[in-house]
């Protein structure tokens, strides 16, 4: 039950295996970004459905758990960069 503490953010993907395209991801990268700057949560602490519920969402971070590594790195990318452009 994390409904009270935590934000949710709903991401599609167009294939089967649910892998984001190019977009999507770039897009998912910077809005986790934002939010944990925005709202002062280290990207460590970002979750997945899957965590929280023991669901397959989101499916492709579940099954492949080095892209999920590789999103948080990109998260933590994304924050250095605007931290340096402040």
């Amino acid at each position: 039950e994390r409904n009270i503490n935590s934000v949710s953010v709903e991401v599609c993907h167009e294939t089967a295996d649910g892998k984001f395209n190019t977009y999507t991801y770039g897009s998912l990268v910077n809005l986790t970004g934002w939010l944990c700057m925005y709202l002062d949560v280290p990207p460590d602490q970002v979750i997945r459905h899957y965590d929280v519920t023991g669901k397959i969402c989101p499916k492709y971070y579940v099954e492949h758990e080095d892209a999920w590594k590789k999103f948080i790195r990109d998260v933590k990318l994304w924050i250095r960069t605007e931290e340096e452009r402040q």
